[in-house]
C-alpha cells in the first residue's frame, strides 16, 4: 500500500535570458522560447518530409532545436548570442542572453 517515492530523472529545466541595448526582452524556460514559424516548417521538412506539421511533428521539431539551442549556449565563453539562437529565436535583435 505505500511504495516508496521514485526519484525524478528529469534534470532541472534551465532558464533563459534574453536582452537588447541592456533591456530584458525575455525571461523564461529555453523549451518556452519563442521560435520563428518559417525555421520550424524548414525543419518539419528536413526532418519528416512534411511542409504542414501537425501538432506532433512541430512539437518534436521544437524538441530538437531547444536541445541544440541549449547545447550551443553552453558552449559560449561570453553573453553573445550564438548563431543559432539569433537566426530561431523570434525576437528582431539580441544583444546577450544568460542561461541559468
Amino acid at each position: 500500500m505505500f511504495f516508496k517515492a521514485k526519484k525524478s530523472s528529469l534534470r532541472a529545466l534551465p532558464l533563459l535570458r534574453l536582452y537588447v541595448e541592456s533591456r530584458l526582452i525575455y525571461d523564461g524556460l529555453l523549451k518556452d522560447l519563442p521560435l520563428k514559424e518559417e525555421i520550424i516548417l524548414q525543419k518539419s521538412v528536413e526532418f519528416f518530409d512534411d511542409p504542414d506539421p501537425c501538432h506532433i511533428h512541430r512539437s518534436a521539431v521544437r524538441v530538437r532545436l531547444v536541445a541544440e539551442l541549449e547545447k550551443e549556449l553552453q558552449t559560449l565563453t561570453d553573453t553573445e548570442p550564438g548563431p543559432l539562437l539569433l537566426a530561431w529565436a523570434d525576437f528582431p535583435a539580441i544583444d546577450r542572453f544568460q542561461l541559468m
